[in-house]
Parts: C-alpha cells; sequence; structure tokens
C-alpha cells in the first residue's frame, strides 16, 4: 500500500502571522511541511494538496473572516509546501482531467467550503489514480495528512479519506488546531476510526521507502526490458 502526501490548506492567509485568517502557532509545523514535501519531491510519491479558493461573496464568510480569496497572496500556498510542476483542479463539475496526473508533482484541489470532498473532482481524481496503479496493490491508499485546522478541513479530509476505504495516518506534528482541547478531542475521535497518529519522522522514513522501492521497481523494469 503506497503512500500519498495529502497536505490541507497550507496557505499564506492561515500559516503566516498577519494572514487573513491566521491560525495561531502554524507557522511552527512550516519546517515539518517542509521535509515531508521535499522528502515527497525527492522520492517521486504523490503530493496531493487542498486550498481554498474563495470567491469575495462565497457563503462562507458569514461564518468566517474574509480569507483565502482567489487570485489574492493570500491564498497561495507557502514556498514550503508547493511544487513546482502543478496540475490545479478547479471546483466545478465539467473540469478535464489530464491523460496522465503522475507527470505533475502536486495536485491542488481548490475548495470554498471546509471539506474537500465537496470538490466534485476529488473523487474523480482518487478513482483515476487508484485505476492507474499496479493490480492489488494501490487501489487503496495509505494517506499521511497534515496541514491546518485540525478539528475542521484536517478533520473533514481525515474523514472523507476513510469513508472512501484508505488507510488514513495524521501527521501530529505537521498539523495545527485553533483550540487545542477541541485538536486532542479530533485525534483521539479519528484513532477511534482507525487513523493513525504518526510523526514527521516516521512518515518521512515511509516516504523515503516508497521512493527506494520505486527506484528498485525502476532498475528491474529497465533490466528486463
Amino acid at each position: 500500500m503506497r503512500p500519498v502526501l495529502w497536505g490541507v490548506d497550507a496557505q499564506a492567509d492561515f500559516m503566516l502571522p498577519g494572514g487573513k485568517l491566521y491560525v495561531p502557532g502554524a507557522e511552527k509545523i512550516i519546517p515539518n511541511i517542509h521535509r515531508l514535501v521535499h522528502q515527497a519531491r525527492q522520492s517521486r510519491v504523490l503530493l496531493i494538496s487542498s486550498a481554498d479558493a474563495h470567491q469575495p461573496d462565497d457563503p462562507e464568510f458569514q461564518q468566517w473572516p474574509t480569507h483565502c480569496v482567489k487570485g489574492t497572496p493570500g491564498a497561495d500556498l507557502i514556498l514550503e509546501a508547493r511544487a513546482a510542476r502543478q496540475l490545479i483542479i478547479a471546483n466545478y463539475r465539467d473540469f478535464v482531467f489530464p491523460a496522465d496526473v503522475s507527470a505533475y508533482e502536486q495536485i491542488l484541489l481548490e475548495k470554498n467550503t471546509l471539506d474537500v470532498f465537496d470538490n466534485p473532482n476529488t473523487d474523480k481524481l482518487l478513482t483515476q489514480l487508484s485505476s492507474s496503479t499496479e493490480p492489488n496493490a494501490a487501489s487503496k491508499f495509505r494517506v499521511l495528512v497534515f496541514g491546518v485546522v485540525t478539528e475542521y478541513c484536517v478533520l473533514r479530509a481525515a474523514q472523507g479519506l476513510l469513508r472512501r476505504g484508505h488507510r488514513v495516518s495524521i501527521v501530529e506534528d505537521a498539523i495545527q488546531s485553533l483550540d487545542a482541547t477541541k485538536g486532542r478531542e479530533t485525534l483521539d475521535d479519528m484513532q477511534a476510526r482507525d487513523a493513525q497518529l504518526v510523526t514527521t519522522e516516521q512518515a518521512l522514513a515511509l516516504i523515503a521507502s516508497d521512493g527506494l522501492h520505486s527506484a528498485e521497481d525502476q532498475v528491474r523494469k529497465t533490466a528486463g526490458d
């Protein structure tokens, strides 16, 4: 079961002091986010990220301050969470997928609610990825989830992935909550639903191990040609 790195909303408006909806303490997890994303690039492990991409009049702003308006600097992923070759998947039904999503270093799912699965293309992406993997190994994934906010968007991403049968590991030192008590309760609830908690070091080891196996597979394939 190959790992997939799943970043949740590591955007400037959330992650950086002065952001429109800054999550206090979020900047402290940036070094771990950087390490995870860097290792994913080095090991060619799939990196999927979500990002708020709001319109100025989105209904969410009735509950939350205006943030991550599409096209503004605050909506950008921080540099540490970003790869060069991105496939941006918009939040509308007639989005056309490229034939080979593996040509991209990062797949970015836009959303305008708390739940990335409200983007109708999220399930389409997972279906396409599952159908393109080798038999018996990766129709389901081990998804390493990190980002913000633990009790909101991280929770919904993890719940959605678990409901779809994927194995979920939450990187507990690469997430940040708004309310520490609610954050802890969220993690306890996720563990009760069979999600695992891992550290950045443990996640890095999993990613590196998969990268090694992928390289070995490529050597065997080349030798057999």
